[in-house]
């Protein structure tokens, strides 16, 4: 027997004995609603402990949300339809907002949903909606608990495994992304292995952000340290992001000899390279090993990065500042890097906890802000469809009744969280319930005279689909949850192949309401999003250019502030959703934008995102370290933001994309006036311009081109797309 074979035969029977645990305890104490406990057991069975309890803890805690907020909308519009539709869809909007800025989305679903269960189970009946909650709740804490101690009695599995597996595979796949980014220095051509790498690597992060979550709850060794941990999570995006900045720069120095010009180059690439096998030895470390090659303390010394003074003094001005941006972000590569060095040595209990940052977490410089426009958009969806389905109910009056809406509301909900094909899920829901619940409902249940026949069919059933879930998810989570939920065992069984139809037509309707309104409602299409996503990132890095210039100390602080808001409300988060919307397009409706011209403005409009975020550490390290210097240059820096603020806007009007390129070219005298200033401060002797103020002008000016440079490929890509395309209505 394979190792994976008996881990399944080990989930299959802690599942089936838990489910019928369950049943057993509820049946003992005659429990009205012992599906809903059944189900969360289904829901929340994961390989690991932790993994289980913490779903199953969110999905308590967020059916206790709900039914408070049940109880509440009953209590404010139970004599009112009309208020009623309208607070539902209210408190709708509301969760499917936060629901989509959380990673416990399980919380917020079942939060929405449970609302709308407790009017839709007492409708006409008030009285109930109390006993419905109250049970509902009591019943799947009982059957979170049940499970849990299943899994902590019976092989006992955490995720400290999963975690150590997934974490090897994130730091193999940096270092081969690191090597690639460094062969780019020799060959310019970019490999094409190099993207897939990056979204696979991209997959790994997040994976491996879910099982350090259920870590914490089965592992006290990640447990003891999640400050640590938290903290290696916030190093490892930063130095994602300073490595991808990093190889923004390589592209600008492609005709620069960058080893004769930088003498310690290949010493301190090398270093970093060593910093990531330190990293990946580590990561394997067992308590009581000796880590020699990692307690290396050169590998935690700043690197020195100092130009020829022989071979700089040849350069042009322009070559001068690429090379100061490349020495920059290669620099904050080398701070980066040190940062995860050192967590990591404290995770393999070589430093003690308090080293870095003294204990404190650093701060996230790439945390999304929590407000967005597309996010509320998005949560109009559930709303809209419980209000359809509403109407469609009281208009029409199919069967199901009051379930009608209730179930248009649960499936919307679900469409957010994780966006899915309805009619497949509905297909596998149906042929669940008619193929494998139907006839054991119907033929095998009414057979059973005695509790024992009964716990022991819920066993074997439970079992067999369970061990089916190794082969796929499908075979386990569809004849699981439609038997729990269709059959309702209880004290006071009853059998009805009605139930079944109404069930199925009810399921039916719901998903029918989701796909109208989904496809009538334009603006949740994937283009419409794209170039709502598209505009309002050209839109924010026009508003992020201006905002550089010189003002007051005050002045400055606070516009430092508001360009930090303004990158993490509009620039970061679309950058992020443009990678997602690119796959979710229709090529074929759309033959004019295929994927490859897709693919390549999403790109350029990463490399914006990157150039921006250096331009912007740049100008601050510029304006705080060399004011007298920056306030030389301040009126064509200010020419410069507003011949490059207005660019941003033009092409955010995208239907003029075609006139605003050809206008590109007369932006070609900004370069000839940056480098004029630069020639006469070179010649300038002064004494209150010392070098390294000269230098972080250079750099400066480094990132502005390197902008600049960014900008030609977004011209050339947002040229290839046929706007109107995306923009024509569908009906």
């Amino acid at each position: 027997m394979t190792n994976k074979t008996r881990l399944q035969l080990q989930d299959a029977f802690k599942l089936a004995l838990s489910l019928m645990l369950f049943y057993w305890l509820a049946l003992y104490m005659d429990w009205d609603l012992p599906k809903f406990g059944a189900l969360a057991i289904v829901v929340t069975s994961l390989s690991t402990s932790g993994a289980s309890l913490s779903k199953g803890v969110m999905r308590v805690v967020g059916t206790g949300i709900g039914a408070l907020a049940g109880f509440v909308l009953l209590s404010w519009f139970s004599q009112s339809p009309l208020g009623m539709l309208t607070g539902v869809a209210v408190y709708l909007v509301f969760v499917g907002y936060f629901l989509q800025v959380t990673r416990q989305g399980d919380t917020w679903f079942n939060a929405g949903f449970l609302a709308v269960a407790v009017w839709s189970s007492s409708y006409m009946k008030v009285d109930t909606a109390f006993h419905f909650a109250t049970n509902r709740f009591l019943e799947t804490a009982a059957g979170v608990l049940l499970f849990t101690l299943v899994s902590a009695i019976l092989w006992p599995r955490t995720s400290k495994p999963a975690l150590q597996q997934q974490g090897q595979a994130l730091w193999d796949g940096m270092q081969k992304l690191y090597a690639s980014y460094r062969q780019q220095l020799i060959d310019t051509d970019v490999q094409p292995q190099v993207a897939e790498l990056r979204t696979k690597l991209a997959g790994d992060y997040q994976q491996f952000l879910a099982t350090l979550e259920a870590a914490y709850y089965d592992s006290y060794e990640v447990r003891a340290k999640k400050r640590t941990w938290e903290a290696l999570r916030i190093n490892l995006r930063t130095f994602g992001n300073a490595q991808e900045s990093w190889r923004e720069s390589v592209r600008d120095c492609r005709e620069l000899n960058l080893n004769a010009l930088l003498p310690g180059l290949e010493v301190a690439l090398d270093t970093l390279a060593r910093r990531l096998q330190g990293c990946n030895a580590l990561w394997k470390v067992q308590p009581g090993e000796n880590q020699q090659d990692s307690n290396d303390p050169s590998l935690l010394k700043e690197l020195v990065l100092d130009i020829d003074p022989a071979t700089g003094a040849t350069l042009s001005h322009f070559d001068h500042a690429a090379l100061m941006n490349f020495i920059g972000q290669l620099r904050t590569l080398d701070r980066s890097s040190s940062d995860l060095l050192q967590t990591l040595r404290i995770l393999a209990n070589l430093d003690p906890a308090g080293k870095p940052g003294d204990g404190r977490l650093p701060s996230d410089p790439y945390r999304p802000s929590l407000w967005s426009p597309e996010r509320l958009l998005k949560a109009v969806f559930p709303a809209l469809c419980w209000v359809a389905g509403y109407a469609f109910w009281i208009y029409v009056n199919p069967p199901g009744g009051p379930a009608i809406p209730m179930m248009a509301a649960a499936f919307g909900l679900m469409m957010l969280m994780a966006p899915t094909n309805l009619f497949g899920l509905l297909i596998v829901l149906l042929l669940s319930m008619f193929i494998a619940v139907a006839p054991v409902y119907l033929f095998i249940m009414p057979m059973l005279d005695s509790g024992f026949g009964l716990l022991s069919l819920i066993f074997i059933y439970t079992f067999l689909f369970a061990y089916l879930g190794g082969i796929s998810p499908v075979l386990k989570l569809g004849p699981l949850a439609m038997f729990v939920m269709m059959v309702d065992i209880s004290n006071d069984q009853v059998y009805s192949f009605i139930l079944l139809v109404t069930a199925g037509l009810v399921m039916l309707l719901g998903v029918a309401i989701v796909v109208v309104v989904h496809e009538l409602l334009s603006p949740m299409h994937p283009e419409k999003i794209l170039l709502r996503s598209v505009r309002r990132f050209l839109h924010g890095s026009a508003r992020m250019v201006g905002g550089f210039s010189l003002r007051s100390p005050r002045q400055r602080v606070r516009g430092r502030k508001a360009r930090k808001r303004l990158f993490e409300t509009t620039i970061l988060p679309i950058s992020a959703q443009l990678l997602q919307l690119e796959k979710g397009l229709d090529y074929k409706m759309f033959p004019d934008n295929s994927r490859e011209k897709v693919q390549d403005l999403v790109d350029s409009l990463q490399s914006i995102r990157l150039r921006l975020q250096s331009l912007d550490t740049s100008w601050e390290t510029a304006v705080n370290d060399s004011p007298e210097l920056m306030q030389l240059v301040a009126p064509l820096s200010e020419a410069w933001c507003q011949r490059v603020q207005q660019l941003f806007e033009d092409w955010a009007q995208l239907d003029k994309t075609g006139t605003r390129v050809g206008e590109w070219s007369h932006q070609a005298g900004l370069s000839q006036e940056l480098d004029l200033q630069l020639a006469k401060l070179g010649q300038e002797t002064r004494d209150d311009i010392d070098e390294r103020a000269l230098q972080n002008l250079y750099a400066l000016t480094g990132s502005a081109h390197s902008l600049l440079a960014a900008m030609i490929q977004v011209a050339e890509h947002m040229q290839q797309i046929n706007w109107n395309q995306w923009a024509a209505a569908r009906f």
